[in-house]
């Protein structure tokens, strides 16, 4: 098995109890709706979680999504993340400007 240093963030990450809940016949355990109901899972697409044991047996579950083939490049290339995220901000800050010949638009890119 290999071992991940979980950054320290992780750590001083603010936990909240929501419950108890026992193994089944297959010793897994379910979260369901209890889980990803709450905040700030519930308004996440989460389909699988990463995994994390510290050495004093504390289970960590890390909220994951995959990412579609054809997308996975902007998030291997920094620059192209950032850009986005940067236009992203810039539409909810309301600093946009409307095109009106959009062939046009794209032309002078």
């Amino acid at each position: 098995m290999k071992t991940y240093e979980v950054d320290e963030e992780i750590t001083k990450e603010k936990f909240t109890s929501i419950g108890y809940t026992t193994l089944d016949s297959k010793n897994r355990v379910t979260m369901g709706n209890r889980i990803m109901g709450k905040a700030p899972l519930g308004h996440m697409e989460v389909d699988a979680f990463g995994i994390f044991i510290g050495s004093e047996g504390d289970i960590l579950l890390r909220p994951m999504a995959n990412v579609p083939s054809r997308e996975l490049w902007i998030y291997q290339n920094p620059k192209v993340l950032k850009s986005i995220q940067n236009g992203l901000q810039d539409a909810q800050e309301g600093k946009i400007t409307e095109a009106k010949d959009v062939k046009g638009f794209f032309k002078k890119l």
